[in-house]
C-alpha cells in the first residue's frame, strides 16, 4: 500500500510487478508475441502523469494533446488500453458537498461547547424521496448488442413515478416529527412539527434548521 501511494499507482499494479519479479528476477514484461505496443513507455508515462494531474481529463483529450506535442496520433481506445493498464478505469464521480466558508467557520466557532449544549440543538432539513427509482446517474457494464437485455436496461413508469417532499428532524434525544410537505406550508410545519419536537427536549431547547441561523423558541 505504501509503495503504491508513493508511486501514486494502484495496488494490483504494485502487486504484479513484484510477483513478477519474484518469478524472474526482472520487472521487465517478458518478450511476447504478435504485434509489438504502439506506445512506448515514455508516452504510456505522458499518458498516465496527464491523466493523474487532471482526472476529468478525456481520452480524447489526452490523445490530441500527446498528438500536439509532437507524438505519434493515437486514438481515443488505445489511451483507454493504456490507463487500464496502470489500474485507472472510468466512474462517474462520487458528489460531496462543497466546504463553504459559513460552514467553516459555523464549526469553528462551536467546537469549544460542550455536550450539554449539543444536547439542546434540534436539528432539521427537508428531503425528496422518489415512489419510483431516484434521480442519480446509473451506469452499467454491457457487451455489445446487450441494450435491451433485461440486465442492462432501466424500467421507467410514466411521468417518473412520482415524488414527495417530507420534513424531520432530530436531537441527542431521538427523532422528532416527520411532516409530508404539500405546497407552501412552512408555517404551518413549524406549528404541526417543530414545535412538538421542541416541547420534548425542555425550554432550554435551540432549533437549528439547515443553512439557517439558529432560532430560539417561543
Amino acid at each position: 500500500m505504501k509503495i503504491a501511494k508513493s508511486l501514486k499507482l494502484s495496488c494490483s499494479t504494485v502487486a504484479k510487478t513484484i510477483q513478477r519479479y519474484n518469478r524472474t528476477g526482472s520487472t521487465q514484461n517478458r518478450p511476447r508475441h504478435g504485434r509489438p505496443k504502439k506506445l512506448s513507455a515514455r508516452a504510456q508515462l505522458h499518458i498516465q502523469i496527464l491523466s493523474l494531474g487532471n482526472r476529468r481529463m478525456s481520452a480524447a483529450s489526452i490523445a490530441a494533446e500527446i498528438e500536439g506535442m509532437g507524438g505519434q496520433p493515437v486514438s481515443a481506445q488505445t489511451i483507454c488500453r493504456t490507463l487500464h493498464q496502470i489500474g485507472l478505469h472510468g466512474y462517474h464521480p462520487r458528489r460531496k458537498p462543497l466546504l463553504k466558508k459559513a460552514r467553516k467557520q459555523f464549526a469553528e466557532d462551536k467546537q469549544t461547547k460542550d455536550m450539554d449544549y449539543w444536547n439542546h440543538i434540534l436539528w432539521s432539513d427537508e428531503t425528496k424521496i422518489n415512489l419510483f427509482d431516484s434521480d442519480g446517474v446509473k451506469c452499467v457494464w454491457r457487451q455489445p448488442g446487450e441494450e435491451y437485455k433485461d440486465k442492462c436496461v432501466l424500467p421507467t413508469v410514466k411521468h417518473g413515478g412520482g415524488s414527495v417532499m417530507v420534513w424531520g428532524c432530530m436531537s441527542a434525544a431521538g427523532t422528532g416529527e416527520l411532516q409530508l410537505i404539500e405546497g407552501t406550508m412552512y408555517c404551518d410545519i413549524f406549528k404541526q412539527s417543530m414545535i412538538p419536537s421542541l416541547r420534548r427536549l425542555g425550554r432550554r431547547a435551540v432549533f437549528q434548521h439547515d443553512n439557517a441561523p439558529k432560532t430560539p423558541p417561543r
